[in-house]
C-alpha cells in the first residue's frame, strides 16, 4: 500500500504498514503458540472453560507421547457400531461404567455409538480405548476439533479498510457452498456482504454465532466471528455462490468431532456442493475421527442418491509439523496447507505427504463482526464498528479460497465439484509437502 505527495510521488502509507505490523504479530503468534507448551496450555484451559459455559459439558486434555496434548470430551467415548454390536466389546465397555448416550446422531447413528459415563477420567477412558484397540475394536474418546490446531485470536486479527460494498446477490443456480463453523454473525450488514446468508435462531439448524456470551463482558468470545469470516472468504472469492453457515463449534471456537461430523451430514443433505471444514486437530494415535468418517460415508452415500458430487475441504493446520490433522488428512478430503504472500512454503502451517494444496494464508481480508478484542487474547487489541472488516492469518483462511474456487469453476465450466477441484489443482505448482499451490488472494 501507498499514498501519494503533493508532487505525485509515492511515499509508505502508515495505515499500509501497521497493518503489515499487526499481520507480522499473528504469523509470529502462529510459531509461538505452536511450540510454547504454556501458550498451549493457556489455550486449552481458556477453550475447556467456555465449552463448559456453553454446553454444560468439560473438555481436558489427553497425554500424547507423541506430540501435543489431545483434547477431548470428559466422559466420552465413539465406538463404531460393529464394535457396539460384539458381544463381548460391549461387555468390556458397560463394565467400565459407559452407557449408549440418548442424543440425536442424525446421520451417523447407523455407523457409530456415542457413549457416556459419569466420574470416569480422561485418562482411564484412554486405556479403555488403547485396550480395545488391542483386541482390535475402533474406538476412540470424543476428540475436540477447534478452529484449527491453535487458537488464532492469540495473535489477531487486525482491523483492515474495508472492501466495496456488495450490490449483486447469489445467482439461482450457482453451487452451494456450506461452512462448518462457529456460526454467523446475527447482524446483517449494511454494505451487503454476507446478506444473503441465511440465519436461524432456533432449532437443529440455529447458526448464530453469539459473539460474547462467555464472559458477557463486552469483549469478543475466543475465536467469535471466526464462522462469519471464513464465509467472508469464500465470498469473496466466488461472490455468486450461495452460502450457508452451520453452526457445530461451540464454546472457545471448538466443537466435538460428533457435533462437527453431524452437521456435515445436514449441510450434504442440504444440497451443499462444497462443504469447507476451518478446523481440525491432531489425534490420539494419529488415527482418523471415527465420527468424521462416518460423516464422510454418509456423504458417499447422499452422492449415490443424488448423482451429486460434493467435494470436502479442510484447513491443514497450524502446527508447522508435519503431524496428520484430522478431518484435512482423509484421503476423501481436500487438505490445503498456507503460503506466505509471495506464494513460499509458511513455516508455521502443517504440511506433509497428506496435504493436497495450499494458498496464501497471511494478511487475508474479509468481512469480520462487530465488537472489542480483550487483552486476554491479544497484547493490541482492536475496536471492530460495524460492518468491519479483518485482517486474519491461518490455514483457517486458505482452505475457504479453495472452497470458492471450485465453486467458480463449477459455475463456469457446468461440472461437479470433483471434476471443477480437478481443474482448480491443474492449475498449480508441485511444493512439496504442501501439495500444488494455488493462486486466489493474495495476502498482506
Amino acid at each position: 500500500m501507498s499514498t501519494t505527495d503533493a508532487t505525485g510521488h509515492p511515499h509508505p502509507d502508515p495505515a499500509g504498514s501497521a497493518a503489515r505490523t499487526k499481520v507480522r504479530r499473528q504469523v509470529t503468534e502462529l510459531v509461538r503458540t505452536a511450540q510454547d507448551p504454556a501458550l498451549r496450555r493457556q489455550a486449552a484451559r481458556s477453550v475447556s472453560r467456555r465449552y463448559h459455559a456453553r454446553t454444560d459439558q468439560r473438555i481436558g486434555a489427553v497425554t500424547d507421547d507423541g506430540g501435543p496434548h489431545v483434547l477431548a470430551v470428559e466422559g466420552e467415548l465413539v465406538v463404531t457400531a460393529a464394535t457396539w454390536s460384539d458381544r463381548g466389546a460391549r461387555a468390556y465397555l458397560e463394565a467400565r461404567g459407559l452407557r449408549r448416550a440418548r442424543v440425536d446422531l442424525d446421520g451417523i447413528a447407523e455407523r457409530v455409538v456415542l457413549l457416556r459415563a459419569e466420574g470416569v477420567t480422561l485418562d482411564d477412558l484412554d486405556d479403555t480405548v488403547a485396550e480395545l484397540r488391542l483386541r482390535g475394536f475402533a474406538a476412540s474418546q470424543n476428540q475436540v476439533l477447534p478452529c484449527d490446531p491453535v487458537m488464532k485470536n492469540l495473535g489477531g486479527p487486525a482491523l483492515a479498510d474495508p472492501l466495496p460494498p456488495v450490490t449483486d446477490g447469489p445467482a439461482d443456480d450457482a453451487p452451494h457452498v456450506a461452512v462448518v463453523d462457529t456460526g454467523i454473525d446475527a447482524r446483517v450488514r449494511a454494505d451487503g456482504w454476507l446478506a444473503a446468508v441465511p440465519r436461524h435462531r432456533r432449532g437443529r439448524d440455529r447458526n448464530i454465532d453469539p459473539l460474547d456470551i462467555e464472559p458477557d463482558d463486552g469483549y469478543l468470545d475466543l475465536c467469535a466471528g471466526h464462522g462469519t469470516f471464513v464465509a467472508g472468504v469464500v465470498a469473496r472469492v466466488a461472490p455468486h455462490a450461495r452460502l450457508t453457515v452451520h453452526r457445530a463449534l461451540l464454546g472457545g471456537g471448538v466443537g466435538s468431532e460428533v457435533d462437527v461430523a453431524t452437521a456435515m451430514v445436514r449441510a450434504a443433505r442440504a444440497g451443499a456442493d462444497v462443504i469447507n471444514l476451518s478446523l481440525g486437530s491432531s489425534t490420539r494415535f494419529d488415527q482418523p475421527s471415527l465420527a468424521v468418517e462416518a460423516a464422510l460415508e454418509a456423504i458417499e452415500a447422499i452422492e449415490d442418491e443424488t448423482g451429486r458430487e460434493i467435494l470436502v475441504v479442510a484447513a491443514a493446520g497450524n502446527s508447522g509439523s508435519t503431524r496428520p490433522v484430522w478431518p484435512a488428512a482423509f484421503r476423501q478430503v481436500v487438505a490445503v496447507a498456507g503460503l506466505t504472500p509471495d506464494g513460499r512454503p509458511a513455516p508455521w502451517s502443517s504440511h506433509g505427504f497428506w496435504v493436497d494444496c495450499s494458498a496464501v494464508a497471511e494478511g487475508i481480508r474479509a468481512p469480520f463482526v462487530e465488537g472489542r478484542e480483550s487483552y486476554e487474547f491479544t497484547a493490541d487489541p482492536d475496536d471492530f464498528p460495524a460492518d468491519a472488516f479483518a485482517w486474519w492469518s491461518g490455514t483457517s483462511f486458505a482452505a475457504p479460497q479453495v472452497a470458492g474456487a471450485v465453486a467458480n469453476l463449477m459455475r463456469e465450466h457446468g461440472v461437479g465439484a470433483r471434476r471443477a477441484y480437478a481443474r482448480l489443482r491443474a492449475t498449480g505448482r508441485p511444493l512439496p509437502d504442501y501439495g500444488r499451490a494455488l493462486h486466489v488472494l493474495g495476502g498482506l
